[in-house]
């Protein structure tokens, strides 16, 4: 990608249909710092579920197993307004963020809902940050195998750094969860490294399942197919968190998206001219047989 890393404005960084939707995000106030350099995955994202017109929308949902739903609607970075999770506190209203989320209906009057993680360039999901806190009182059970190092009681993650309790311990049902194995396994707590974002999507849509606003729940990474790296930290996630009833996680190669955009995705990859991105592969087969 030549010329400077920044674009001078908005207009450079993203397509007419995408702006609308920076606009509304610098309006609520969740436009990243970088939204503008050329290889930020929030601008990236933007670009690319932005364009999908209804049809669009349709066809990612058959891309990732939900057959056909109807009335499908989109939301960039949606946070959970009820605090489901308890992440949310007076110190520090942050909670878990969903780049793109996709709900509709099915022909049986099931609520499916789509949570999509869009990466472009990073090499790993964000990682716990209770280890690295110095307010930490337990840091040994970081270090410690299992899930929230076997210990959720003493997770300075689940204390929420001491202002409350987080619900993902309740939410996930942990019973399912495999112990990463060989490389995969990092050593301590099974999701204090790279697979804590993933893992905080998936308490997020049970709980969903849980209150009934949806009937199904998939969880997506959104991410160039060439980008190994992702794509081999998603199967491990994939593997220590697998499928269970009515949710499930499967790979969206951006690529794939790109093919629903009404211009089929030519103006997107006029935007992103890079070799990592493979506009010009055959979109053929369905996303879950990708990466």
């Amino acid at each position: 990608m030549n010329g400077p890393l920044t674009h001078a404005d908005a207009t450079g960084a993203f397509l007419p249909a995408a702006l609308t939707a920076y606009d509304d995000l610098v309006r609520r106030g969740l436009d990243h710092t970088y939204i503008l350099h050329r290889r930020s995955s929030q601008a990236f994202g933007l670009n690319l579920f932005a364009p999908l017109d209804a049809d669009g929308l349709r066809a990612i949902f058959r891309d990732l197993d939900c057959g056909d739903v109807e009335a499908p609607k989109l939301e960039f970075e949606y946070s959970d307004p009820k605090n489901r999770l308890g992440e949310g506190t007076p110190p520090s209203p942050h909670t878990t963020q969903v780049d793109v989320l996709m709900r509709g209906r099915d022909a049986s009057g099931s609520n499916v809902i789509a949570l999509i993680e869009v990466k472009f360039t990073e090499i790993d999901f964000s990682h716990c940050s209770a280890f690295a806190n110095p307010a930490n009182p337990d840091r040994e059970v970081c270090r410690e195998p299992g899930l929230f190092g076997g210990h959720p009681d003493r997770c300075f993650q689940i204390a929420n750094h001491g202002h409350g309790h987080r619900r993902y311990f309740e939410a996930l049902p942990v019973s399912s969860v495999v112990p990463p194995a060989g490389i995969a396994d990092g050593g301590g707590c099974w999701v204090r490294r790279g697979l804590n974002q993933p893992m905080r999507n998936l308490a997020l849509a049970h709980t969903f399942l849980a209150d009934g606003d949806a009937d199904r729940v998939v969880f997506a990474v959104c991410a160039p197919s060439a980008h190994e790296a992702m794509w081999r930290r998603f199967a491990e996630f994939r593997a220590a968190f697998p499928d269970v009833d009515c949710r499930w996680s499967l790979p969206l190669p951006a690529e794939r998206v790109a093919t629903h955009h009404p211009d089929g995705g030519a103006a997107i990859a006029a935007l992103y001219p890079l070799p990592s991105l493979q506009w010009s592969a055959p979109a053929t087969g369905s996303a879950a047989a990708a990466p």
